[in-house]
């Protein structure tokens, strides 16, 4: 069965980082020309994940090469712009943004500033500081610290003043710095008319979140610069309305604070989209790549050594949890999972075994992940060899005008194997029982293969390999017999009993006794001569 994958708590931060990181990134890029281009490359990424589940090679492989060469025409043709985003992006801004200063601008003073300056063919280049520190996007100028007022604006930009090509840095309702230079944007797209002030608002509008204001020198025209957006401004009143819209700190002049809710609920949100859509990515991602599978394996055990052998295991089976590629998990065949235990370093008694993954047999690219049980207890036993006397089971009277003379076993004496235990105590093998009234009699005898007896699957006959022996019985004909009047002998072997010396023979029990004085109770002696009666 396959185990469904559950998210723990290292894969709930795992997804929560990457969430976060992914949501930072859509805040700082929205609006830009590199946010675009990485719409683009999702896009490219998502045709080549659905050509590949369409099994569509061809089509994959193409978006897969379309996205690797995208990747290095962004890296060459945004060189510049990466450049900046690595060297001035702040840390902390990326990961936790930046708490908003309460601050007035004089929106009207810098439009009325602006056009004073645009009717005199005046070039500018005011900088108005929004949330981003601006220290490390900005070079060079001069500390000023004064009150923002028209005036001042015209005397820093006049031809006659010493700073007038660099920047004014705005800061709150205070000029805070003159003199100042940008960085150059290096987009080679910009129109032919924009000279070098347009070109350093654009260029500091790629790295910060700051508003720039642009007064053309040649044709006295007023421009807004805001994320590489560069917008034309025809008057005062629209400079005004304009920078109170960009410049986005008049909600905590206003102290709004459902507006500044909303605005927290809206990232929140954010974010939480985020987490969903990068859960299901990680769900879709680690379902399609990884799968779990339990399968039963069952235990072979080799290196047995030689004169061991087992006598019981406490598990025969074990459950193997297997983890690979979902292609390999799906193909694999339960029944090829095996489990190898060596006994090679093990004597007799009771071991317990540990089950590792080196004991599991799978094909290649997959993983044991479990085994249950981890270990297995077995018992060993001394194997012991030993030679025993074979003995038929006779059963019912002769056949009809006979009676046994004697009875041939070929061989008379077998070896034996099997645990030391059961065999200690085993002196005969038997035959299976011979059915004395169903034996063809020709010239005075009945022969035919019998199989022995072997009440425990543990005993081993190395010898015979068909596990049976040859059984010849003599017979004699009653009335020979009883014309001679003659008694026969018999050898007593070890584990012989009177009965089953009589059952033999077809005579009573007391017949013998008497015959031989034997007493009641009495022992017989393997080698001892007895007198057998006529029947």
């Amino acid at each position: 069965m396959n185990v469904p994958i559950f998210l723990e708590w290292k894969n709930f931060l795992d997804i929560f980082v990457i969430s976060f990181i992914l949501h930072r990134l859509f805040l700082l890029m929205r609006g830009t020309v590199a946010f675009q281009v990485s719409i683009g490359l999702v896009v490219l990424w998502l045709f080549q994940e659905v050509a590949n589940a369409a099994g569509l090679v061809l089509t994959s492989w193409f978006f897969r090469g379309i996205g690797a060469v995208a990747v290095l025409v962004i890296v060459v043709v945004f060189r510049n712009e990466l450049r900046e985003i690595l060297v001035h992006t702040n840390p902390i801004r990326f990961l936790l943004g930046r708490t908003r200063q309460t601050r007035e601008v004089g929106y009207h003073l810098l439009a009325q500033a602006a056009f004073r300056l645009g009717n005199r063919r005046i070039g500018a280049l005011i900088v108005i500081q929004n949330e981003d520190d601006l220290r490390g996007d900005v070079r060079g100028g001069l500390p000023f610290d004064a009150n923002l007022l028209p005036e001042l604006l015209e005397s820093i930009f006049s031809k006659e003043s010493p700073v007038h090509d660099g920047a004014v840095i705005i800061r709150g309702n205070r000029i805070d710095q003159a003199g100042t230079f940008l960085p150059l944007s290096q987009e080679e797209t910009l129109p032919q008319h924009f000279g070098t002030r347009h070109r350093a608002a654009i260029g500091l509008s790629e790295v910060c979140d700051a508003v720039i204001l642009v007064v053309s020198e040649e044709r006295g025209d007023v421009s807004l610069v805001h994320r590489r957006n560069v917008e034309r401004i025809h008057n005062p009143d629209q400079m005004e309305q304009r920078l109170d819209f960009l410049l986005t700190q008049r909600e905590a002049l206003e102290g709004n604070l459902h507006k500044a809710g909303r605005a927290w609920m809206t990232h929140a949100g954010g974010l939480l989209l985020m987490f969903v859509l990068v859960s299901a990515f990680w769900g879709l991602y680690a379902g399609r790549e990884f799968s779990l599978i339990s399968v039963r394996a069952p235990v072979y055990y080799r290196d047995i050594p030689a004169g061991l052998q087992m006598k019981q295991t406490s598990a025969e089976e074990v459950e193997v949890q297997v983890s690979g590629r979902r292609g390999l998990v799906s193909s694999l065949d339960p029944q090829q999972v095996r489990a190898f235990l060596s006994l090679g370093q093990v004597g007799a008694g009771e071991h317990e075994l540990v089950l590792k993954s080196e004991n599991i047999l799978l094909a290649p690219g997959l993983e044991v992940e479990r085994i249950t049980p981890s270990a297995i207890t077995v018992e060993m036993e001394r194997i012991l060899d030993k030679n025993v006397r074979v003995k038929a089971d006779l059963k019912g009277p002769p056949p009809d005008g006979f009676e046994v003379d004697a009875v041939g076993l070929k061989p008379d004496y077998v070896r034996i194997r099997g645990p030391a235990t059961i065999l200690e105590d085993v002196t005969v093998m038997q035959t299976r029982t011979i059915d004395l009234q169903s034996l063809r009699v020709r010239d005075g005898q009945a022969s035919q293969d019998v199989p022995l007896k072997i009440d425990t699957p543990s005993i081993e006959l190395p010898e015979l390999e068909r596990r049976q022996v040859q059984v010849t019985i003599r017979f004699r004909p009653v009335e020979a017999k009883r014309e001679e009047g003659a008694t026969r002998t018999h050898t007593v072997q070890k584990g012989d009993t009177l009965y089953e010396i009589g059952k033999e023979y077809g005579v009573p029990i007391e017949a013998v006794r008497r015959l031989n004085n034997l007493k009641p109770g009495e022992y017989l002696q393997p080698g001892q001569e007895l007198k057998i009666p006529p029947s």
